[in-house]
C-alpha cells in the first residue's frame, strides 16, 4: 500500500472517530451489562524495527484498531468484561512486515465477602521482536493463549486459603523457534495480623513443556510473603522465597525467587509503582534462562485534562551461553478531550548489552495516537 493511501485512510479514521465521539456512550445489553466500541489510530516512528545491531532499519508505521468491549454485572457480586480488538498495521517502506492482529479476552470476578473467585482468559497474537527472539529482515509473529483461574477461601477470621491454575501456551511463527506450554499451581495461606495487612505461606508448582526438542523442566517455588497496606501510603504484595529448577534430562538448578509489586500514592494525583522478580524463565530458542528483572513507573494527573506516565525497567537475562542485559525507558504524556476521546504521545527507548557478540542493539521509537471509547 502506497504512503499516500495509508495516510488518506487514516485522515478518514481520524474523521470518523471524531463524528463517534457525538454518539451515545453507550448501549445498553439487559439489565447490567454495557456494550462500549471502541477505536484507536496510531502514528509510530521506530528507528530499528528488527533491533538489529548492525544493519539497522527504520519505518513509519501505521495502525488502525477498531474493537468491541461488553461490560457485566455492575453493582453485582459477579462482574467482567469480554473484549475483542483488530489491529490492522501498514509499514510505509518495509510493506512485507504489514498484518493484522486479533486480541480477544475475557475476564470475571466473584465476590460476596467470604469468597472471592476471578477467571480470565485470552488470545493475542503479537508481531515483535525483542532481546529473546528477532532476525534479520523478519518481524517474528506469536499467538500467545492464556488461561486462569484463582479462589480464596476464608477459613477463620484471620485466615483464608488461595488456590490457582495458570496455562499459558506461546506459539512462534514462523517456526524456527521453540513453543511453549507453562502450566502453574499457586497454594497461599494468608493471615491477617490487622485489618489491612495480611501475611503468607505460599508453595507454587510449575511445569514447562518446550516443543522442537526443547528440554522440559519441572519447578517448585517456597515462599513467605505479605500483601496489602505496609503505611498508609504504600501497599502491595511481595513474596520471597528458594525457587529449584528439576530438568527431564541433566541436573537440577536454584535460585533465590521473589516476585512483588508496591505502589506509593503520593498524593491523589501522582502515584509511583515499583515491582521486581528474581525467576526462571524460557526464551525461545528453546534455553532455559535466569531472569532478574526491576522496574519503576509513575503517573501524574497534571490537570483535568492533562496526565503523565514514565517508567523505567531493567532485565537480566541469563542464558546457556550468554546474559544480556536489557534496558527500556517511556515517557508518555494524555491528553483528554472528554470522557470519550483522548489523545497521546510517548518516546520509548530500548537497549540491549549482551556478553555474546553481535547481539547488542538500541532503539527509539516516537508515537502519536487517539483513542476513543463509546
Amino acid at each position: 500500500m502506497k504512503l499516500k493511501q495509508l495516510t488518506t485512510r487514516i485522515a478518514i479514521f481520524s474523521a470518523l472517530l471524531g463524528l463517534h465521539a457525538q454518539a451515545a456512550p453507550f448501549m445498553a445489553v439487559g439489565d447490567n451489562a454495557e456494550l462500549f466500541v471502541t477505536a484507536a489510530v496510531a502514528l509510530r516512528s521506530d528507528d530499528n524495527i528488527y533491533l538489529d545491531p548492525t544493519a539497522e532499519v527504520s519505518d513509519t508505521i501505521y495502525s488502525f484498531t477498531p474493537g468491541l468491549d461488553l461490560v457485566f454485572g455492575k453493582g453485582s457480586i459477579t462482574k467482567g468484561n469480554l473484549y475483542y480488538r483488530e489491529e490492522i498495521r501498514r509499514y510505509s517502506n518495509n510493506d512485507n512486515q504489514d498484518t493484522e492482529l486479533s486480541n480477544v479476552g475475557f475476564r470475571s470476578d466473584y465476590d460476596n465477602g467470604v469468597t472471592k473467585a476471578d477467571f480470565n482468559a485470552s488470545y493475542a497474537q503479537v508481531a515483535q521482536n525483542d532481546n529473546n527472539v528477532r532476525a534479520t529482515g523478519v518481524i517474528v509473529q506469536r499467538q500467545l493463549t492464556n488461561l486462569g483461574a484463582k479462589g480464596e477461601f476464608t477459613i477463620s477470621e484471620k485466615t483464608s486459603l488461595a488456590v490457582g491454575i495458570m496455562l499459558s501456551n506461546t506459539n512462534y511463527n514462523p517456526v524456527a523457534y521453540t513453543d511453549s506450554s507453562i502450566v502453574s499451581l499457586p497454594i497461599d495461606v494468608y493471615y491477617r495480623t490487622d485489618p489491612k495487612l495480611s501475611w503468607s505461606l505460599g508453595y507454587a508448582y510449575r511445569s514447562t513443556n518446550l516443543g522442537g526438542g526443547g528440554n522440559d523442566s519441572n519447578d517448585n517455588f517456597l515462599n513467605i510473603g505479605a500483601r496489602g497496606e505496609f503505611t498508609p501510603k504504600l501497599t502491595g504484595q511481595i513474596r520471597l522465597g528458594y525457587t529449584q529448577r528439576s530438568f527431564d534430562v541433566g541436573g537440577d538448578q536454584s535460585l533465590f525467587g521473589f516476585n512483588g509489586s508496591l505502589a506509593y500514592q503520593l498524593s491523589d494525583k501522582t502515584s509511583y509503582q515499583v515491582n521486581g522478580s528474581n525467576d526462571f524463565g524460557s526464551s525461545g530458542y528453546g534455553d532455559s534462562t535466569k531472569n532478574f528483572s526491576l522496574g519503576f513507573s509513575a503517573n501524574s494527573k497534571i490537570s483535568e485534562q492533562w496526565a503523565f506516565n514514565g517508567g523505567l525497567s531493567y532485565r537480566r537475562s541469563q542464558y546457556a551461553r550468554r546474559t544480556d542485559d536489557f534496558v527500556e525507558g517511556l515517557l508518555a504524556v494524555t491528553y483528554a478531550l472528554n470522557n470519550t476521546v483522548n489523545f497521546g504521545a510517548s518516546y520509548t527507548y530500548r537497549n540491549n548489552s549482551s556478553s555474546a557478540a553481535g547481539l547488542d542493539f538500541t532503539n527509539s521509537v516516537f508515537s502519536l495516537g487517539a483513542n476513543v471509547r463509546y
